[in-house]
């Protein structure tokens, strides 16, 4: 020790070595943190879960270190004169660009400590996609920064840890300088064996054989696929996706077994004639199943009526799967669940190469046959590029603030207040031409979790704050519906009424893999008494279009990775990716990693998902893994094709 007082001075690789532990110590608190602030979505870790853990998150933690210190790396490394390498400037640069890169490193992770739990993912090059086109970006993240407060406090901290624990050691001066050949042999040789260690760490190993890991090689090192986001660190995952490689095709199965065991391509199922009914499909921002009290009247212990009485009563006269699922956990996953049958993968499909792939989507075979199409969404006209997907895929009419043209309904955030926006839906509805199809995706459940101010105090609030935003939707609903039920193209119509995702959860059975996508999916028909009751099957946003299609008759053969719940053999399915593939086949929830299957649960009987049922139920396992496998063969190779489309459509 010498110099400043509490400094410690070492040899210059010595201080090297000791900058690059400082950023896998720093990494290594961030996931603590990340844990520590998102533990309810990680139930049932143990001791031994964790040091598999630890020990794959040291494994991504490196290969993030090596991305976002190379230029460092290089700078202490490249064999330059001794009195350069040492002189005040240059460590002065040194310096900064070891603050700046792992200063970005750190935001990253901070970012994710509360971004996680609204997507449950960690976040991707893709977000600068889906913000692309909000036209109020400041205000969205003045408005995060003042709610998470807390997480600047975090940010701030670990900076300043950083800058201290630099600061801390310095290089240590030399007697004489070194000068001279040997100088130069020996610091080529570093900075050469560098690089191979650089390219090993990034690579995740020597083997001729090894890859550079990705995000997917996570998860070796857990049981339950989303736990991946405990190994797995925002830098890594951040750089990873820069650039995201097409999907490979696979081979699990040949052409001809993988369309006996499942096929996307859909028939006529019955010769009844096309019936020309109205559709309407309302998409409902961040509505879990958790708030809606048909779904839950055992929490609680019974006493538990939930937030949307409204949903609670037109679910009571309408057809309802009891166990649906949203496909995703973000509004863009949604749009192409709901109306092409498409799910996402690693990265929500419209943000893919492939979101430009020929497909006939639920608007446009329904145009075809003569529909008017229109879709409804009160924020700014490209918000979350809506307008650009729902014209690619036959939307004819879009309909956004822009015109709904009254800037004295706007939220100041994120769009038109859901209850003016519902009623220039119904009025707008009015006057279209029958058969139409109709979207609407609202937006007021929303961060940052206001409603207007005549409001406020109205709506039970709940232990989240969403819960009364959900009260409010409910409200703007049912006055959508008392004008609707008037109108004379009201029982011509089939309403479906389904969430774009599920969001933060407060009651444990709702906080773990099933809970996590579980929201409401309610088929109505004003003009079909027969239609209601309830089944105790499987729904998911991939059935809609299907369901849809299958309720009208529709004639002719189309495309849909879902199924029509009103025909159809056993309980139903759901995929959905999240870390790695989920399969849910009746009451049974599996884990696959593109491999092998890592966990089996009966979400019905264990609603906190703590027996894994995986080592004694070996028949079923196989069975439920080839449909997950033959499912995503067709999804991919599908996808690389470009074969979206029924043959000769």
């Amino acid at each position: 020790m010498n110099g400043r007082k509490g400094t410690w001075a070492l040899s210059y690789y010595g201080t090297f070595l000791y900058r690059i532990l400082l950023v896998l110590f720093l990494f290594f608190i961030c996931r603590f943190l990340f844990y520590i602030l998102n533990t309810p979505l990680f139930p049932g870790i143990g001791a031994a879960d964790w040091v598999k853990i630890l020990i794959g998150g040291l494994r991504f933690d490196v290969a993030a270190m090596l991305y976002f210190n190379g230029l460092l790396i290089f700078l202490m490394t490249v064999p330059v004169p001794y009195k350069l390498r040492t002189h005040k400037r240059y460590q002065r640069l040194i310096q900064w660009v070891f603050y700046c890169t792992n200063g970005i490193a750190l935001l990253l992770n901070c970012i994710d400590f509360i971004y996680y739990r609204f997507t449950l993912r960690r976040t991707t090059t893709s977000v600068f996609s889906e913000f692309a086109h909000e036209q109020n970006k400041s205000g969205l993240a003045f408005n995060f920064l003042i709610d998470y407060w807390y997480v600047v406090l975090i940010f701030a901290g670990l900076i300043a840890l950083m800058v201290f624990l630099y600061r801390r050691v310095k290089v240590r001066e030399q007697p004489a300088p070194l000068r001279g050949t040997i100088y130069y042999i020996k610091a080529s040789v570093i900075f050469l064996a560098g690089i191979v260690l650089a390219i090993g760490g990034i690579r995740g190993g020597f083997r001729h054989s090894t890859r550079p890991i990705t995000v997917g090689d996570a998860g070796v090192y857990v049981k339950r696929s989303h736990e991946v986001y405990l190994v797995l660190n925002t830098p890594f995952v951040f750089i990873r996706t820069m650039g995201v490689k097409p999907l490979k095709e696979l081979h699990y199965f040949s052409d001809a077994d993988l369309a006996g065991i499942y096929s996307p391509l859909h028939t006529p199922a019955d010769s009844l004639p096309f019936v020309k009914k109205n559709v309407v499909v309302i998409i409902l921002e961040s509505f879990g199943k958790e708030s809606v009290g048909f779904y839950n009247r055992e929490l609680d212990n019974g006493r538990y009526t939930g937030f949307t009485p409204f949903l609670d009563s037109l679910a009571a006269v309408s057809k309802i799967y009891w166990n649906s699922f949203a496909n995703g956990r973000k509004s863009i996953d949604a749009i192409p669940s709901i109306f092409s049958s498409i799910p996402s993968g690693l990265d929500p499909f419209v943000l893919t190469p492939y979101v430009s792939d020929s497909t006939r989507s639920l608007p446009k075979l329904l145009a075809n046959e003569g529909y008017h199409t229109s879709f409804f969404h009160g924020a700014p006209n490209g918000s979350m590029g809506f307008l650009s997907y729902t014209k690619m895929i036959g939307i004819e009419h879009y309909f956004g603030k822009t015109e709904y043209n009254n800037d004295a309904d706007y939220d100041g955030i994120w769009g038109i207040w859901d209850e003016p926006f519902f009623q220039f839906f119904e009025q707008k509805l009015n006057h279209f031409p029958q058969p139409f199809f109709s979207g609407i995706f609202s937006v007021s459940s929303h961060h940052p979790f206001k409603v207007p101010a005549q409001y406020e105090g109205k709506f039970k609030k709940g232990p989240l704050p969403v819960m009364e935003c959900i009260s409010y939707t409910d409200m703007a609903l049912r006055k959508f519906f008392d004008k609707a039920k008037d109108q004379p193209w009201f029982h011509n119509t089939l309403f479906v009424i389904s969430a774009d995702h599920a969001t933060v959860s407060y009651h444990p059975e709702y906080q773990n893999a099933w809970g996590d996508i579980a929201i409401p999916i309610i088929l109505y028909a004003p003009g079909d008494s027969s239609f209601r009751g309830v089944d105790p099957g499987v729904i998911q946003q991939l059935d809609i279009m299907p369901t849809v299609l299958g309720y009208l008759h529709y004639p002719r053969p189309y495309l849909a990775f879902g199924e029509n719940v009103l025909n159809r053999k056993g309980p139903g399915f759901t995929y959905q990716y999240s870390g790695g593939h989920r399969w849910i086949d009746g009451d049974y929830l599996l884990f696959f990693d593109g491999k092998k299957s890592t966990g089996l649960y009966n979400f019905k009987r264990d609603r906190l998902m703590k027996t894994d049922l995986l080592q004694d139920s070996a028949q079923r396992v196989a069975a439920m893994e080839q449909k997950v496998k033959a499912f995503i063969q067709q999804y991919n190779n599908r996808l690389i094709r470009n074969q979206l489309m029924a043959p000769g459509k």
